[in-house]
């Protein structure tokens, strides 16, 4: 391995990343690789990581095509990355490479944040003036925004309160219990901040909301207007209004326009059913059709009735007409892409301001106007250049924009705040859920150490029971050899002891057996250790139990077998003297 392969080695092993060394084929050459891998740590999460670098087998060369990158260059990123354990990472004890005091640490740093935000929407919210009509709808408008505000803030108080508490519950050892509330606190430090642009907005919605308001009352005349013309048209012409009528005059598509006249005049369905009419030709067709619009909405449709959508109409074209006049006033200074084509459609406008002809010169020149981020921004630095044509747009743009608001107060500001605190909700629910099930983990976790326990204890037991077997076998057998050598050929007894020295053996042999059976069961239950496999490893306790009633069965053979023939021997003895004193 070159210099540079083993201080790389060296280096990562010391900061903790895997290393391993390989042999691989390119494609034309085998090289030796390094490669290092690790989990490490990322925003949202952690990620693997692997970098290689591989040497040239033969001239020890270093082979780019096959390498992440240099030695140098990956020893750098090894060092500059702080590498997560895998172990830690599996049992809990970190989280995203964060143990428990550090989630805590950063939960509150955010909580922090959440409350300083507050703070600031409350000195915003304390400084609205309510005295003027346009000022009450703004405190109107920032009160709901506040009480959310306060609300997401005690989401956040309560988690880390969770969390300190999962700190305390498991000392640290258990960071599962504190990740589990990291969704509560981000959605109430991004709840708390859009309460606080909402209240720093107040001001500015009641203000375009007052410029929108004549424009809505002026929608609702004109409808009132074209209502009571077709009424008085019908009423010449000896006609009575109806549903079908209307629908012709405010053309509406013929899927539609049969609902609305089966609403009004009623209708009998596939069934048979006849379903009685709402509508009134007396009563006014405009509150009406609301009426009918709003009766079809499902949970999935936003109403609006009739005359706000008149209204983004004319407020609309109200923009359009003081972009034109803007851009015609400053058409002679723009620079930017496009200045020439703007230039030949601003004269043509000129020549004829409102003729059918000129509609996309006059739309050319409206989106330049309206879209400044596809103008480059150059409508507002041209701005000082025809202040008022630039604040009539403003002006145009603030009311259109005060329709959409007072849309917005209609449907939406309520369909998002429910969504936002459902968002938060379910996210306390998380949280709550993933302290239980970190809890319930542990729980089996500290059963399955307790059974893990039991197991080694119970497989160590055995071990000995074998062992004390096999070395109280062997001086029974040494003692019974003992006894073999102290008889004689000519001794009447000698034969009997030789045979119980012969059963002695193979007894103890049957000892040795099981010696040799209880090794291979101790590596085999290692094995089954190291993977985490309990049944198996409990299996081979089992078996380990057996080779101990065998080799202990075994010895008991022996310790008999020797107890004969150290009988046998020393009557021989005694007989051999007896007769030796004859």
């Amino acid at each position: 391995m070159p210099k540079n392969a083993r201080a790389l080695v060296h280096a990562a092993e010391q900061l903790g990343w895997d290393v391993r060394a390989e042999r691989r084929w390119t494609g034309r050459l085998w090289v030796r690789a390094a490669v290092v891998s690790g989990l490490v740590m990322v925003r949202a999460g952690v990620e693997e990581a692997e970098h290689v670098c591989a040497w040239n087998e033969a001239t020890g060369k270093f082979v780019t095509s096959a390498s992440t990158g240099g030695f140098k260059a990956v020893r750098e990123s090894v060092r500059a990355v702080r590498v997560v354990s895998r172990e830690q990472e599996a049992t809990g004890r970190t989280v995203w490479g964060r143990d428990a005091a550090e989630w805590v640490r950063q939960i509150e740093e955010a909580a922090n944040k959440v409350t300083a935000a507050l703070r600031d929407a409350q000195d915003a919210f304390d400084a609205l003036d309510g005295s003027t009509a346009t000022g009450d709808r703004a405190v109107e408008f920032a009160s709901g925004a506040y009480t959310e505000a306060k609300t997401a803030q005690w989401s956040a108080a309560d988690a880390v309160k969770a969390t300190r508490a999962w700190l305390a519950e498991t000392n640290g050892h258990d960071a599962r219990g504190c990740a589990s509330w990291r969704r509560a606190i981000v959605l109430a430090g991004q709840h708390v901040k859009e309460a606080g642009e909402a209240i720093a907005d107040a001001v500015a919605r009641a203000e375009r909301e007052a410029l929108a308001a004549p424009i809505i009352e002026e929608a609702q005349e004109r409808l009132n207007a074209q209502e009571a013309e077709w009424r008085r048209q019908l009423a010449e012409s000896g006609r009575e209004p109806s549903a079908r009528g209307y629908a012709g005059l405010i053309v509406m598509f013929e899927d539609s326009s049969r609902a609305w006249c089966a609403w009004f005049d009623g209708h009998t369905d596939y069934d048979g059913v006849p379903h009685p009419g709402h509508g009134d030709p007396s009563r006014s067709f405009v509150a009406q059709y609301d009426a009918w619009v709003k009766s079809k909405r499902s949970s999935r449709s936003v109403y609006y009735p009739s005359r706000y959508t008149s209204a983004a109409l004319i407020a609309g074209d109200r923009v359009d007409v003081a972009a034109v006049v803007y851009t015609l006033a400053v058409v002679d200074r723009i620079e930017g892409r496009g200045a020439e084509n703007l230039r030949k459609a601003a004269a043509a406008v000129r020549r004829n301001p409102k003729g059918f002809g000129t509609g996309n010169e006059r739309k050319r020149l409206a989106d330049w106007a309206k879209y400044p981020h596809n103008s480059y921004g150059e409508p507002a630095r041209l701005a000082e250049h025809a202040v008022v044509e630039w604040a009539a747009l403003e002006t145009a743009q603030a009311a259109y924009n005060g329709v959409r608001d007072f849309e917005r107060a209609l449907h939406w500001d309520a369909h998002y705040a429910g969504e936002r605190a459902e968002a938060r909700a379910e996210a306390d629910r998380a949280g709550l859920a993933g302290r239980d099930e970190a809890r319930a983990e542990r729980a089996a976790s500290g059963r399955g150490a307790a059974a893990w326990e039991a197991a080694v204890e119970r497989l160590t037991t055995a071990r000995v029971r074998v062992h004390e077997a096999v070395v109280l076998a062997a001086g029974d057998l040494k003692r019974a050899q003992a006894c073999g050598d102290r008889v004689r050929e000519g001794d009447a007894l000698a034969g009997d002891v030789w045979s119980a020295v012969r059963s002695c053996e193979e007894a103890y042999d049957d000892v040795d057996r099981a010696k040799r059976d209880a090794a291979h069961y101790e590596d085999s239950a290692e094995v089954y250790r190291e993977a985490g496999a309990l049944s198996d490893y409990m299996a081979e306790c089992a078996r380990m139990e057996d080779a101990a009633a065998r080799a202990e069965a075994a010895r008991e053979e022996t310790l008999n077998l020797y107890g004969c023939a150290f009988e046998d021997a020393a009557k021989a003895e005694e007989d051999r003297h007896e007769g030796v004193l004859r």
